[in-house]
């Protein structure tokens, strides 16, 4: 899923962008989800309450809070470095300007479709090389976290909690289904109550693992067999790739 917000003040130029992306989601597997914001004020708060984006269509001659501006509350206020901006304007004369806050580009209007598409692939392209991203809802917020920095999952009742080395979330799920949505070798369940993060497991004894803040989890006997071929799988892949 790619969100993708257009802040333009122009209704005009946010509906010829939001149609030329409806039209490209017909040939993309991504799916896509589009925020439109007619003022870079609005833009500002809806990333403030929580709400993500994975790149931003952003108008530079904007009022009050012009694009630029904009820019730089995202990058240095919000230190999101994820989020992609791409500026459009009328004008090319912001070059110094813009390089500050690291766009990924600069496109002119009038605006062409093809630029767009092109622009959209790299979007795709360079999320597909970032690290790999687990997200979840609370109420109507979309959060997300690295999952490299995720040590382990805790099923508590109706609720999961997520573990890093700095703080713990907490959302309503089910373990069983965090397993297909993680969907990789990385994670594997040790326990009906914990999934764990392979790369954060210091220490293994058949009954239990020691994660990297040093927090021991119980292997159930359910799990243990799986547990030991999984971890000398992963042992065996990394001798052979070292």
């Amino acid at each position: 899923m790619l969100r993708i917000a257009i802040c333009d003040d122009d209704n005009t130029i946010c509906s010829q962008i939001e149609g030329i992306l409806f039209e490209l989601s017909k040939s993309f597997v991504e799916k896509m989800e589009i925020e439109i914001f007619y003022s870079g004020e609005s833009l500002c708060q809806y990333m403030s309450d929580g709400g993500y984006l994975d790149v931003i269509f952003l108008d530079i001659e904007l009022q009050v809070i012009n694009g630029v501006e904009v820019g730089k509350k995202i990058r240095d206020e919000m230190h999101n470095e994820t989020t992609q901006i791409i500026y459009i304007s009328g004008k090319d004369s912001y070059a110094m300007e813009l390089f500050e806050t690291r766009p990924l580009n600069f496109l002119i209007k009038p605006l062409e479709e093809q630029k767009i598409e092109k622009v959209i692939k790299e979007v795709i392209k360079l999320a597909a090389k970032s690290n790999q991203i687990f997200e979840y809802r609370i109420g109507r917020t979309q959060n997300r976290i690295p999952a490299k920095d995720i040590l382990f999952f805790e099923s508590c009742g109706k609720k999961i909690k997520i573990f890093t080395r700095s703080e713990v979330h907490e959302f309503y799920g089910k373990l069983s289904d965090l397993e297909q949505q993680l969907n990789n070798k990385d994670f594997m369940q040790i326990h009906k109550s914990y999934l764990v993060n392979y790369f954060h497991v210091i220490k293994y004894q058949y009954e239990n693992v020691q994660m990297s803040d040093n927090t021991v989890l119980p292997i159930s006997q359910q799990h243990r067999k799986s547990v030991s071929d999984r971890l000398l799988q992963r042992w065996l892949e990394g001798r052979k790739n070292g």
